[in-house]
């Protein structure tokens, strides 16, 4: 992570690297672009490489730098700082390295290695070869030796087999001739046992026949039994909600009683304390205008005291203006700002006179609202006492009426859900009576002109939602799984075989036609149809209804819904058609009928239907339509009474404060007189004479005004004490009204008007209804409970005969089954003799198979002989196989197996001969290339050195020098090829010998001061770098420790490399300027390096500010 960048900013994560290669001549073959990017991405756990955008391996990478021309034996066209020196400071030894990684033997020595390490695998498995060679010649000896006497084992080990074979082959056939015996018996058993199971089956047909009638009859009257032990229990809970209701209904009367008491009470109560308010309230009437004169001449009086006060102080005051002011001018002055100040005080206190009225006057109006406000409320009270006991009434019609309708609904929607049951669970058919048995609801049988619909809707009622089956076992299968499942509601059928109608009567005229006439139906549904309608004509209107119900002796309808019975009574009033079962069923399937063509609006119209859908969904919403507006109506009353308490209190409130506001109005008014007549006085004395004494007027208006005050004094006094004692007797009026009578009656109003005992005579009505309700259904559950006992009676009769016949049965069957019990265990003998048989003779077969391949006389070699000559003979086969108990038995496959070993190790041998032949031939081959590389490349290096040290150093000379172990040097020049091998693995060190004079003494490295050793070493670097070059040089202050002509030297020397090369150079000194093509600038500002294209001369100007300042 060093290499990550480290800054100012915020810390990165991940560090990236991209070099651009310029590809237009194709140097990196393997990309086809004029541009070559290779990135390398750093981050905390991943090292990766893209070239062209592509992640590749670091391999990969090395590849391409290899072909475009960068040698991993030549690290030298990269030198970074410091390697100058390193490589001027090194020993010899150091140099005879670098020679040998730039003449490219480390892959000449990776080779050898590898084929040192192969060779040596191959000396291995030779001596393993060689060791397993001998092993075998060893085991083709003794397996010859037992080769003799396995023939003879096979000889009379194939007699035995043929003798064995004979034996197994004899028991088989005698055991397949007992089988067939026995199969012949088996066949007589199975037909003696087919008889017998012939007539038990038709015995079982009988009993089963009988098992199922019992079952039909048990199943049709469980559901009798079920539906009358549901109708028991359901006959203890009306009775114990009966008993509950009656308790609680007396309960609410006596409350509702004691309620009514206490009213009255509290009436009579509120009637007094009335009284006595308007008694206080007249006497509070008689002096609250006395007490109000005399309040307004105190006031008064006050007032005029203090003005004649304030005037006798001035007049005073006028001896000492003297002293005061030291002219008239300075005088008027002062009085001129009195005065317009005087003006302000009374302009505020007369708006705020004016502020006060308009307070009272809107307090008035206010006060006046109120009242009206109270008065309106109370009737508002009175008309909401009347809704709330006209919402109750209607509560229990509704509740009365929905309890009716709403176990008669569940019930249809519980055989549906019932009858959709057996739909989904008629998987094997066993269901089909009921689902072809049940024709659905009255109502979906019924089709007939929509004039008629309210007439047949009142005539029919709640058997409209009866349901229709083709017979009774239907209905109570269907009753039977509707109880299971505990469904609310109350299920009515019709059952076609069971139900009975009177007679159709027939009558037409223009005033009314039967009811049945009216009707398009099943002749199927006939006696349903009688059942219901029969007895009943259609009539235009009520008189003639009466008539015909005379004369015919019919129940007449009108077309509205008005119903007139034989018997006198007459039924009507008004019906919501909205709610028309028929009319909404109608609608439902004439949308059914065009649901293709009208699909479009069918969502729309189905929407209403079902909005309209069920009665009982309308009466629930009714009841809770009656709930809420009892709910609202309660709430409407609470605020309503709130609303009057509250108003009556700001009455209150706004009386009191209207006399604190009356007496500060006042007091504003006399403030006014008080300050216009000071305001008088300061206007007189403006422009007066400017005296230290007053006048003699003045002096007798002082005593004048001495005596007024005393006057008014005294007469303030009197009126204070008359004053005081009437409002004595107005404040304990106005408390007896406002802390005690007036809460008093507000309490007593409230409580006269709480509607708790209201909502105790509502819940005592409602109570009473559903009580009702309880009864009728506790009638019909009696009803119900005694025709179920007659349909019982005959179940038991019909029950008790088909046990008698079923007993008769059992009997046959057992003794049928007793027969065929004694046949199967006869067969079971036979069975297990059968199976003893068949195993002997697999056991056989199985004995035959394991003797393998027979000599091919086997079969008929011994077929002559008896058993006993067979097992005499048998016993002298294994007496003497005893012999050759020991005997190798697989000595000739062994002796086969290794033999062919042999051969094959034999062959593997002489390959792993020729393969060590041919790696120390290649050892051989790559030590010569080695030391031929090795010498060549010394020789050119060598070259090269000399040439580049001349051009350098023009008046001196260098060479290379080879240093062996035999401590004697030879000259590059001396050296020649044919020289022998072992010399070059002598080599030692190279060392350098040069010279900067011109003269003949050379001198060593060691010798050279520093700057002498940097261009050394620069010469070797160029030398290695014309014997292998590269497409570009990167060289880092390479300059650093030279003097100004040696780098003039070596600027021109790179001047001439970069014909074919391209070098890029950093330097702190303008000699490497002068030749260079482009320059770059780089700037190291807040840790971060900023590298900038600039000018010649910009660069000049930088290498000279940082010699001159360096």
């Amino acid at each position: 992570m060093g290499v990550l960048h480290e800054g100012t900013g915020p810390r990165i994560n991940t560090a990236r690297v991209e070099i651009v290669f310029d590809n237009t001549d194709r140097r990196i073959p393997a990309i086809e672009g004029t541009e070559v990017r290779v990135v390398r991405q750093v981050g905390q756990k991943k090292d990766q490489y893209y070239i062209d955008g592509k992640m590749v391996p670091r391999a990969e990478v090395v590849n391409l730098m290899e072909s475009a021309g960068f040698s991993r034996s030549n690290p030298y066209y990269i030198v970074k700082q410091g390697k100058i020196n390193e490589l001027a400071t090194a020993p010899d030894s150091h140099r005879l390295k670098l020679l040998r990684e730039v003449a490219g033997t480390r892959v000449y020595d990776e080779r050898k290695e590898e084929s040192l390490k192969i060779l040596k695998e191959t000396h291995n498995k030779t001596t393993k070869i060689e060791t397993l060679l001998s092993y075998i010649d060893e085991r083709l000896k003794t397996l010859e030796e037992e080769k003799e006497d396995l023939k003879e084992y096979q000889k009379w080990d194939k007699m035995k087999r043929s003798i064995e074979y004979t034996i197994y082959d004899t028991e088989a056939n005698e055991t397949r001739k007992k089988l067939e015996r026995l199969l012949d018996q088996r066949e007589e058993l199975n037909t003696r046992q087919t008889k017998v199971s012939s007539e038990l089956v038709e015995v079982q047909a009988r009993g089963v026949r009988a098992g199922a009638e019992q079952r039909k009859l048990e199943s049709r009257f469980k559901g009798m039994k079920e539906e009358k032990e549901a109708l028991v229990v359901e006959q203890a809970q009306r009775f114990e909600k009966k008993a509950e209701l009656a308790l609680l209904i007396n309960d609410l009367k006596e409350d509702v009683e004691k309620e009514k008491s206490g009213r009255n009470k509290a009436e009579d109560v509120l009637n007094q304390v009335k009284a006595e308010i308007r008694e206080k309230e007249e006497e509070l009437e008689r002096i609250s205008p006395k007490y109000q004169e005399l309040v307004e001449k105190e006031a008064a009086l006050s007032s005029d005291i203090r003005i004649a006060e304030m005037k006798s102080k001035e007049l005073f005051a006028k001896q000492g203006h003297k002293d005061q002011f030291k002219s008239a001018e300075e005088r008027d002055a002062f009085l001129r700002r009195e005065v317009r100040h005087m003006t302000r005080q009374i302009d505020d206190t007369e708006e705020q006179m004016k502020d006060i009225e308009k307070s009272l006057e809107d307090e008035a109006r206010e006060e006046e609202q109120l009242t009206t406000h109270v008065q309106e409320l109370g009737v508002e009270l009175h008309e909401n006492h009347i809704r709330m006991d006209k919402a109750s009434s209607e509560h229990g019609r509704l509740k009365q009426e929905f309890d009716r309708a709403m176990s008669v609904t569940n019930g249809v929607e519980g055989v549906r859900r019932i009858v959709q049951w057996f739909r989904d669970n008629n998987h094997d058919g066993r269901h089909d009576d009921v689902i072809k048995g049940y024709h659905g609801i009255f109502l979906d049988l019924i089709d007939c002109d929509p004039i008629y619909f309210q007439a047949v809707e009142v005539t029919a009622g709640n058997r409209l939602l009866f349901h229709v089956v083709s017979d009774d076992r239907v209905a109570l299968k269907i009753m039977k799984q509707f109880n299971q499942q505990n469904l609310p509601g109350e299920c009515n059928f019709f059952p076609v075989n069971r139900v009975v109608g009177p007679p159709r009567k027939e009558y037409q005229d223009a005033d009314g036609r039967a009811i049945l006439d009216v009707f398009d139906y099943d002749e199927y549904y006939d006696a349903v149809f009688r059942n219901v309608f029969a007895g009943t004509a259609i009539v235009r209107d009520l008189h003639l209804g009466a008539r015909f119900a005379r004369s015919e002796g019919f129940d007449c309808v009108t077309l509205d819904g008005d119903q007139i019975s034989k018997r006198g009574a007459l039924t009507g009033g008004y019906i919501d058609t909205k709610r028309s079962k028929l009319e909404l069923h109608k609608s439902i399937r004439g949308q059914k009928m065009n649901r293709d063509q009208l699909q479009v609006t069918l969502n729309e119209i189905q929407r209403k239907v079902n909005e309209k859908m069920s009665a009982v969904e309308k009466l629930q919403m009714e009841i809770d339509k009656a709930d809420n507006d009892m709910r609202v109506y309660k709430q409407q009353h609470r605020n309503l009474t709130e609303k009057k308490r509250y108003a009556s209190e700001q009455l209150h409130a706004m009386g009191r404060n209207r006399e604190p506001k009356k007496a500060q109005l006042l007091n504003l008014r006399n403030r006014v007189r008080e300050l216009r007549a000071q305001l008088d006085s300061y206007e007189s004395q403006i422009g007066s004479e400017f005296l230290s004494q007053i006048s003699k007027s003045e002096q007798q208006e002082c005593e004048r005004l001495q005596r007024e005050i005393l006057e008014k004094k005294q007469k303030l006094d009197q009126i204070a004490k008359e004053r005081s004692t009437l409002e004595t007797t107005k404040q304990r009026l106005e408390n007896q009204l406002r802390t005690n009578l007036l809460r008093k009656r507000d309490s007593l109003t409230a409580k006269i008007s709480d509607i708790a005992v209201d909502e105790k005579r509502h819940n005592l009505q409602a109570e009473s209804a559903e009580l009702n309700s309880v009864i009728q259904r506790l009638n019909e559950i009696v009803r119900r409970i005694a025709e179920l006992d007659e349909h019982l009676m005959e179940y038991e009769e019909s029950a008790e005969k088909l046990n008698r016949e079923l007993e008769d049965v059992q009997e046959q069957q057992k003794d049928l089954e007793a027969q065929l019990a004694d046949f199967s265990k006869q067969a079971d003998i036979i069975f297990t003799k059968q199976s003893t048989l068949q195993s002997k003779r697999e056991e056989n077969v199985k004995k035959i198979r394991e003797l393998g391949s027979l000599p091919t006389d086997a079969f008929s070699k011994y077929q002559g002989m008896s058993t006993k000559q067979l097992d005499k003979k048998l016993a002298e086969c294994m007496h003497e196989l005893k012999k050759y108990e020991n005997v190798n038995k697989k000595a000739l496959d062994q002796f086969v197996q290794a033999a062919s070993q042999k051969e094959e190790l034999t062959k593997r041998m002489e390959e792993q001969h020729k393969s060590q032949k041919a790696i120390e031939d290649l050892l051989q081959v790559l030590d010569t290339r080695k030391f031929e590389a090795i010498q060549l490349t010394f020789k050119q290096v060598s070259k090269n050195f000399v040439e580049v040290f001349q051009k350098l150093v023009p008046a001196g000379s260098g060479s290379l020098i080879i240093q062996t172990s035999k401590d004697d040097s030879i000259d590059a020049s001396q050296h020649g090829e044919s020289q022998s091998r072992h010399i070059v693995e002598n080599f030692v060190g190279v060392g350098i010998k040069v010279s900067f004079d011109g003269g003949s003494e050379t001198r060593e490295m060691v010798q050279l001061s520093g700057g002498q050793k940097s261009l050394v070493a620069l010469a070797l670097i160029f030398a290695i770098q014309k014997c292998d070059p590269a497409p570009f040089y990167l060289f880092d202050e390479i300059d650093a420790a030279l003097d100004a002509q040696h780098r003039k030297a070596v600027a021109d020397m790179i001047h001439e490399l970069a014909e074919n090369a391209q070098f890029i150079t950093t330097t702190f000194r303008p000699e490497l300027l002068e030749s260079a093509e482009k320059f770059y600038g780089v700037r190291f500002r807040n840790k971060v390096s900023h590298i900038d294209v600039v000018t010649r001369e910009q660069a000049y100007d930088f290498v000279e500010d940082d010699t001159t300042h360096g």
